[in-house]
């Protein structure tokens, strides 16, 4: 792995956190993001990540801003100005309960894939669980069909109560057949919500190519 983590660290601070420029303190986290609307330079992001004690920097694009691409940032993932909390929230693996394996380590390592990333999200709602997953599912591949050749996908689950294992299967078997890329990395987190009969996806993909922004 290009990043290690000191494990007692893992377990003290913040995995993610959103930070605004002009802050005279910020508090820790493994993960530092930014808006790039914000007007962030170089110098004000090697502060944020010294005085944030973060192992990464990942930038959220919100729109058509141009940025000059630094060595310094890790990744920059794009969505939409009402989805940054959702975003923020599905790379905080740490607060999400699950029964799947991931950690901090892992939303690292997918950042190592590409520079350049995409935020989708699709929900379903009804009385029966499994309906919503496959409702959503469906409606998850439409939107990551340009992401055929992906090198990484961390895919978030949300609902009401604790998914059985074979809902993961349905879920995985459809993105990895989706995905023509067998190398590809896919993680998986889980996490509740206080809305019944009512499934999310959310999913943040490595883009295929790369470019400046």
């Amino acid at each position: 792995m290009k990043y290690q983590l000191d494990e007692s660290k893992v377990d003290d601070i913040t995995c993610v956190a959103l930070y605004r420029p002009n802050k005279d303190h910020y508090s820790p986290s493994i993960i530092a993001c930014f808006m790039i609307s914000d007007g962030w330079n170089e110098q004000a992001l090697l502060a944020l990540k010294e005085k944030a004690e973060a192992d990464i920097l990942i930038g959220l694009q919100t729109g058509d801003h141009k940025y000059e691409r630094l060595d310094i940032i890790e990744g920059v993932v794009r969505c939409q100005p009402d989805e940054v909390n959702d975003v923020i929230a599905l790379l905080d693996v740490k607060s999400a309960s699950t029964i799947i394996g991931i950690d901090v380590a892992d939303v690292i390592s997918l950042f190592e894939c590409r520079y350049l990333f995409q935020f989708v999200q699709a929900s379903a709602t009804g009385e029966h669980e499994f309906d919503m997953i496959k409702t959503a599912t469906y409606n998850l591949i439409g939107l990551l069909t340009n992401a055929r050749n992906t090198k990484g996908v961390l895919i978030g689950t949300q609902s009401v109560q604790s998914l059985p294992l074979e809902a993961f299967a349905y879920i995985s078997d459809a993105i990895e057949g989706l995905l023509s890329n067998d190398d590809a990395f896919i993680y998986f987190s889980s996490s509740m919500i206080d809305e019944p009969d009512c499934f999310r996806l959310k999913a943040v993909y490595a883009e295929e190519k790369q470019s400046h922004i």
